[in-house]
């Protein structure tokens, strides 16, 4: 309950300050302020689409430190909780011995399922019209988490 509660914090401390970061001092969308050395005081001007912001739009906020400090404390908690619970789970997987002949009754299951899958012409048609419309997704690069290993390959 503390972790979900703590995690709950970071999280709303994460959109306070992108909430608070992007509302400070935003341009109007719909005029743009011309500051040219030699102008008359700020002249309204129309904005146009292809025009530059005339300010930076996420602006630095002040963020109480104890809450961050807190948020990052919450997040290594529930870190280190992760940790423990795969490494306890790796362990159980490697040493006992039910887990392990279950495990490869669930393989040999699944490949005789993924077998009846592959002889559906109709499913292959949708994944490969699927495969022919669906955009390639960047993925955004990690830090490379500890590997998790459920059972080892065989």
């Amino acid at each position: 309950m503390k972790i979900q509660m703590r995690t709950g914090l970071f999280a709303l401390l994460l959109m306070c300050c992108f909430i608070a970061g992007c509302s400070a001092d935003l341009p109007s969308p719909a005029v743009a302020v011309s500051e040219k050395a030699g102008d008359k005081p700020a002249v309204p001007v129309a904005a146009n689409e292809h025009m530059a912001p005339a300010k930076n739009i996420f602006q630095p906020s002040a963020i109480d430190p104890a809450l961050v400090r807190q948020s990052m404390q919450a997040r290594s908690e529930y870190e280190e909780m992760n940790r423990k619970i795969i490494t306890r789970m790796n362990k159980l997987y490697e040493e006992n011995p039910e887990i392990k002949d279950l495990q490869t009754k669930m393989r040999d299951l699944q490949k005789k399922i993924d077998a009846l899958l592959a002889e559906d012409e109709e499913l292959a048609k949708l994944k490969k019209k699927f495969h022919s419309i669906a955009p390639e997704i960047p993925t955004i690069p990690r830090k490379p988490a500890a590997p998790v290993s459920v059972g080892g390959n065989k």
